[in-house]
């Protein structure tokens, strides 16, 4: 039988998808990426009003273009609103975050069924996932890995409905992510990216307790693949991590994602953040003095109840006078349940799509100034795509260790495997859109 999962939302989300594949595999079907399936399972999001959208109508699609097929859906939307399997016919079994785990186990056993609904409150969330499930050391034709370890999260951030889908904060003990990263570079993979619902809350309820700095320590010293970091709130940079990421003789990615959310004091205390524009503006200038080459960006949210024209400013004049590099802009989409869906949204919809554009233009322009800055530079780069057109090879593509895209389009004729996964040094020698072009210089 064919077993398809369709992934929204994070990179945890993703994870998940590739175990589940992954031990749907090892149950003897035969998993999908494109075309019809026997049993389709969608992971969804719940992050915004959105995606919770965007997750209805994917379950909607595989449905229709799956006649016949066992759709399940699973993920922060399941769990959010399991009611929606009253409106969804056609819709298998609705399984919560916490079962996720067991969804294998649950089609094995009931093959013949056609449908079963199994609610998000009959899993509790009992701890990390078992060190024998949902393990992923493949990821669907990609050549960068993910781990995931850490899951939940503590904060309850004030606009955030994610700690009651994921429940607290739970982590992977160190001895087997050590082990998932050998396992994975044996593989053959190159770049590892650790991943999390709030990653830097990562060993605070392991005895003993332990944090993300000390992770990384060892296993930058255990592994030989090149680590990546998931965001990180700025608070949860350590002086040490801060000193990983200037040092570029090791193998920590000299790239930092910040979930900032905003740069305004007063919207980010109403978010319940606990840190403030003095955090970030010393956090972003001290990693820069210490290494030009890191790459920082940001979550930012616009339009949140408080946030008044001059806060909005503010967050945009600290933007632009930082060295972020790039923005991930969402506009406020209230979540029944938490403190700001309480508030009254003072800021019209019209304003929120206006200040989305006004950051993405401010993001271009840094975007543009920082790749140019990088041309005649050399770049190592993990090959993640290889483009063929009527199968012949005309280009490469990847990500440089600081996260700068990188289209090669100038090389040394070999076959396709020798590329995929692995890491090669390039110079940048033009620019287009936001793309650096570039020739191999050699290869390791």
């Amino acid at each position: 039988m064919k077993v398809k999962c369709v992934t929204l939302g994070c990179k945890l989300n993703y994870y998940e998808s590739c175990a589940l594949g992954e031990e749907m595999e090892r149950r003897g079907y035969q998993v999908v990426r494109d075309g019809s399936a026997d049993i389709v399972i969608v992971n969804t999001c719940a992050v915004t009003s959105r995606a919770g959208m965007q997750s209805r109508q994917e379950v909607r699609k595989a449905i229709k273009n799956n006649p016949g097929a066992r759709v399940i859906m699973t993920g922060c939307y399941a769990q959010y609103n399991p009611e929606i399997a009253d409106s969804i016919e056609g819709l298998a079994a609705i399984v919560g975050n916490a079962g996720k785990a067991s969804i294998p186990h649950w089609i094995s056993d009931n093959e013949q069924l056609e449908s079963v609904a199994l609610q998000p409150e009959s899993f509790g969330f009992s701890g990390f996932m078992p060190a024998d499930a949902l393990k992923a050391r493949s990821f669907m034709g990609r050549s960068r890995a993910f781990l995931k370890i850490q899951d939940g999260c503590n904060a309850f951030c004030h606009y955030c409905i994610i700690p009651f889908l994921r429940g607290r904060s739970r982590s992977l003990g160190r001895a087997e992510i050590v082990t998932e990263a050998k396992a994975i570079a044996d593989v053959g993979y190159r770049e590892l990216v650790l991943t999390g619902v709030h990653l830097g809350q990562y060993g605070q309820d392991l005895k003993p307790e332990h944090d993300l700095t000390f992770l990384l320590e060892q296993l930058l010293r255990e592994s030989r693949l090149r680590l990546r970091l998931g965001s990180l709130q700025p608070q949860e940079v350590t002086p040490t991590m801060i000193n990983l990421l200037a040092d570029e003789e090791n193998n920590l990615c000299e790239h930092l994602h910040l979930s900032l959310q905003s740069a305004d004091d007063q919207v980010l205390a109403s978010m319940g953040r606990p840190y403030g524009q003095k955090d970030i503006m010393f956090l972003a200038k001290t990693i820069k003095q210490l290494n030009p080459r890191v790459n920082i960006g940001a979550d930012i949210i616009v339009g949140y109840p408080t946030e008044t024209e001059e806060a909005f400013k503010n967050t945009f004049h600290l933007l632009t006078d930082l060295p972020f590099t790039y923005l991930h802009v969402f506009p406020y989409s209230p979540r029944p349940g938490t403190v700001a869906a309480k508030m009254k949204d003072i800021v019209p919809a019209k304003v929120k799509k206006e200040r989305v554009k006004i950051l993405y233009e401010l993001e271009k322009a840094k975007k543009t100034a920082s790749y140019k800055e990088y041309i005649n530079h050399p770049l190592r780069v993990v090959v993640e795509r290889v483009h063929k057109s009527k199968g012949e090879l005309i280009s490469l593509s990847g990500h440089s260790r600081n996260y700068l895209n990188v289209s090669i389009d100038d090389f040394i004729s070999h076959e396709t495997t020798t590329f995929f996964k692995r890491e090669i040094k390039v110079f940048p020698h033009a620019f287009d859109g936001l793309k650096l072009l570039a020739k191999i210089d050699s290869q390791s």
